[in-house]
């Protein structure tokens, strides 16, 4: 049986936090079309991982910095070294005699993270703004601009799209962080620190496992990272509610009972539903309340610190 962790997270999200494209002057927001016609802004996958991969750096981990070969950025393949590597996976090309031409190594990820994805219709609004020369631009520039254009001294205006939303973001933590088969460590040099198990996977020390389970799910559920666009605005999602379920054998379809009725306010009726599949198949559950929109004692409320050890303790 393989234990899992399901995270299920409902978080305020405001402004242009993850750019889509530029047309013309305008910076566009990331947004799905729901077959209803409605508007969902979202935050990508990869975003949040990114913002993820930052924390995990400021806390001292090494991240992969990534080899460049032809101009491409690849994966090192290192999970012993490089956490991301081994909570995030990797697919890297194989280096060894055995395999073919083209073939690569993958380790498919002991953590999945959804878009983070507006529940709700969202207006999309414009916001205006412009650039403008500074006074050290126009001193170099201006003889130039005297001789040639004065056009080059005018303010450039732009349009950015916003959008504030309540946003649901849905993670799945399996039991093999620090676990890794013999072909995830084909092209890893440093295997001397790795043990054999009983079922034939290489393992880290608990110790360093535990590490790095903790510092991930520190920098999730309190949240400690900042997404990404921090150059035009700073942005930390502000978490309302968490579901946290302990799970003996694979995943439970529970991420669509976390919802809101408004703000303020989550959907009672389906946490009853909710509640009632975990009981049905021996799952634990428990609920991170941060700004007490659950207004009923249904599932257990816990802090973020309790939610920690149980997770920990329930994966390791």
């Amino acid at each position: 049986m393989m234990k899992t962790t399901q995270i299920s997270i409902l978080a305020r999200i405001y402004g242009n936090v993850n750019a889509d494209e530029t047309i013309g002057n305008r910076i566009t927001i990331k947004k799905f079309y729901s077959s209803e016609g409605e508007v969902l802004p979202f935050v990508s996958a990869r975003a949040i991982k990114y913002a993820i991969r930052k924390a995990l750096k400021e806390k001292g981990f090494d991240i992969d910095p990534f080899v460049i070969e032809k101009k491409e950025m690849k994966d090192s393949g290192d999970p012993i070294k490089y956490i991301d590597n081994d909570l995030f996976g990797f697919m890297v090309p194989y280096k060894g005699e055995k395999k073919g031409k083209g073939e690569s190594i993958k380790r498919q990820a002991p953590i999945a993270i959804s878009y983070l994805k507006a529940i709700k219709n969202t207006p999309v609004t414009v916001e205006f703004g412009a650039r403008f020369p500074r006074e050290d631009t126009l001193k170099i520039n201006k003889k130039d601009s005297e001789e040639k254009n004065t056009e080059d001294l005018n303010p450039v205006p732009f349009e950015i799209e916003v959008a504030d939303f309540i946003g649901r973001l849905n993670v799945v933590i399996y039991d093999y962080i620090g676990k890794f088969t013999k072909e995830e460590i084909a092209n890893v040099q440093n295997k001397n620190i790795l043990t054999e198990d009983k079922n034939g996977y290489y393992t880290l020390s608990k110790n360093e496992r535990e590490r790095r389970l903790r510092a991930f799910l520190e920098i999730l559920l309190t949240p400690r990272y900042v997404l990404p666009r921090r150059t035009n605005s700073l942005n930390i999602p502000e978490y309302k509610v968490a579901v946290i379920t302990l799970n003996k054998d694979g995943v439970l379809p529970i991420y669509q009972y976390l919802d809101y009725r408004k703000v303020g306010e989550v959907d009672i009726e389906k946490l009853r539903k909710l509640k009632s599949i975990c009981e049905e198949v021996g799952s634990e559950i428990y609920i991170i309340d941060y700004e007490g929109w659950v207004k009923e004692d249904i599932i257990p409320k816990i802090g973020i610190k309790e939610a920690i050890d149980k997770i920990v303790n329930h994966l390791l």
